[in-house]
């Protein structure tokens, strides 16, 4: 379904199941295709809520640079029309940075925060890195090449090479699209200046937060720094993984999520 923003702009979201709100927040590559795995399980005993952000997937796309503030204005709008009841709000990556900050600036709609992979501010790492991207958009084998290889652990990579080939044939066509790739970019900049740092202190719910041993995009020491700042959180480190978690340990991925939010999880103590 698609949602009218006030901006004028539409943004494609889904619902599945019933019950307490969980709201998914994609990487920057992904879409509401990537979850279809994991539909399933998470929509079992909670309302599972998936969304394309702007400029993603199938929900309409921009043409003006913009900064983080409107993806996360676009998510309140959304979420203001389908619920009224706070709810749980899980984010991968990209899809992390917004849920970090729409969890300061409205921290009455989240119950529980829970954040993947996910980094308080884009380091000059993780900025290079998009300008590598970036840089690659020309030509689609080097923005497959540049892009993907990283966001998986070496062994997994190694040990997938039937699947990433299939991965590689369908990835590299989508590539070629400049509607995508212009897509690519203006999310890839919107990141530029993110910085949340002196900011964690607010957060107050309930907060878990994973990290994996070969995360080449967002490396662990990003996950510690976020449990450090953030009073009510706890940090899982996931081995023999990399920044594609939900891939490459899906039933560790989705335990986590289910345990997290179950309603029958102890007390937490602010």
């Amino acid at each position: 379904m698609k949602f009218k923003l006030t901006n004028g702009k539409k943004l494609y979201y889904e619902v599945h199941g019933e019950g307490k709100p969980l709201v998914i927040l994609n990487g920057i590559m992904m879409s509401t295709t990537s979850w279809k795995e994991f539909i399933a399980p998470l929509s079992k005993i909670n309302q599972l809520i998936l969304v394309d952000f702007l400029d993603q997937g199938q929900s309409d796309k921009l043409t003006e640079a913009y900064t983080h503030k409107t993806q996360i204005e676009a998510i309140k709008e959304l979420l203001d029309f389908l619920t009224s009841e706070p709810f749980h709000l899980f984010g991968i990556s990209y899809g992390g940075e917004i849920a970090l900050q729409f969890a300061i600036n409205y921290p009455d709609s989240v119950e529980r925060l829970l954040l993947f992979n996910t980094a308080a501010e884009t380091s000059y790492w993780l900025e290079e890195v998009g300008n590598a991207w970036n840089k690659a958009t020309h030509d689609a084998e080097a923005y497959y090449l540049t892009t993907i290889p990283f966001i998986y652990s070496p062994l997994f990579f190694t040990e997938n090479k039937a699947w990433m080939e299939e991965r590689k044939k369908k990835l590299i066509p989508l590539f070629k699209e400049p509607a995508f790739i212009s897509s690519m970019i203006r999310l890839t900049n919107s990141s530029v200046n993110f910085n949340v740092k002196n900011k964690l202190h607010l957060l107050k719910m309930p907060t878990l937060i994973a990290g994996a041993q070969y995360d080449f995009v967002t490396p662990f020491y990003q996950q510690e720094y976020l449990n450090k700042n953030i009073r009510n959180s706890e940090l899982v480190y996931i081995p023999l993984s990399g920044h594609a978690i939900m891939y490459e340990k899906p039933h560790l991925f989705v335990s986590l999520i289910k345990g997290f939010i179950s309603e029958g999880k102890d007390k937490y103590v602010l």
